[in-house]
């Protein structure tokens, strides 16, 4: 990177850091002020495999909890992203993003749940309003939330692919088991639908098999598994039971 280039970038994150101090919390305050009241975490409990590649697909990195979202971290976190876009080497590419979200673990996670939110409490107008409120809750979760808050209640209201709300109905659908019984290829799979309402395992295996290998990648840089249970697990086929009677034909 030229000399210029770094002095461009140093004064996009001081400009950047103080427009957010002045702004951002009067964003927090207002977006607060018109969200619909604030969501409620689950009290129940997702098995320990589920519950690490949901954290995976959130990119949740190591972290042992959320890092509440402020006006510093929030512009060092965008800066860090933005150099890292600026890379022309895929993999270097990701490796410098995966450094950017150790800043703020599951953000956008956050921010996805809160949309979830917003839908649900029928608040979903669009707009400003909507925009503004979204934002605020996702930083109020991640200022009040527990990291297993987070994934219980990402497990419990999520949606996974195109049909189904929640991991217990959603694991019925795709692999006809409960949750608490799911393989480790079968929870990375389940955890790469979730927020995903565009891909179709079952018209589109081969996307969603790489869905299940970048879930898999995580969690085993998360040390969450091994070398050999990635391995085993990647290999595996997807294991789909036959799609439900209303299921919409695959395209040509």
């Amino acid at each position: 990177m030229r000399v210029s280039e770094k002095r461009t970038l140093i004064g996009m994150f001081i400009g950047g850091t103080g427009v957010a101090i002045l702004i951002l919390p009067a964003i927090y305050f207002l977006g607060l002020w018109l969200a619909p009241p604030r969501p409620v975490p689950v009290t129940t409990h997702i098995p320990r495999l589920l519950s690490d590649a949901i954290w995976a697909r959130a990119d949740g990195g190591r972290a042992t909890e959320l890092q509440p979202l402020n006006p510093i971290n929030f512009v060092r976190h965008r800066t860090c992203r933005a150099i890292a876009a600026r890379t022309d080497d895929l993999k270097l590419r990701g490796e410098r993003r995966a450094e950017c979200m150790k800043q703020l673990p599951a953000v956008q996670a956050a921010d996805y749940l809160s949309g979830v939110h917003i839908r649900d409490e029928h608040a979903d107008s669009g707009g400003f309003r909507e925009g503004i409120s979204q934002f605020a809750t996702a930083a109020w979760l991640t200022r009040s939330w527990t990291k297993a808050e987070l994934v219980d209640t990402l497990a419990a209201r999520g949606e996974f692919g195109t049909t189904w709300r929640g991991a217990d109905a959603a694991a019925r659908g795709y692999f006809a088991r409960d949750a608490a019984r799911l393989t480790l290829s079968q929870a990375a799979l389940l955890a790469g639908l979730l927020g995903n309402r565009r891909t179709d395992p079952w018209c589109d295996p081969s996307t969603a098999a790489d869905m299940r290998r970048r879930v898999l990648e995580r969690m085993r840089d998360n040390l969450a598994i091994d070398d050999a249970a990635f391995e085993a697990a990647n290999l595996t086929e997807l294991g789909l039971v036959p799609p439900p009677a209303d299921h919409k034909p695959c395209p040509d």
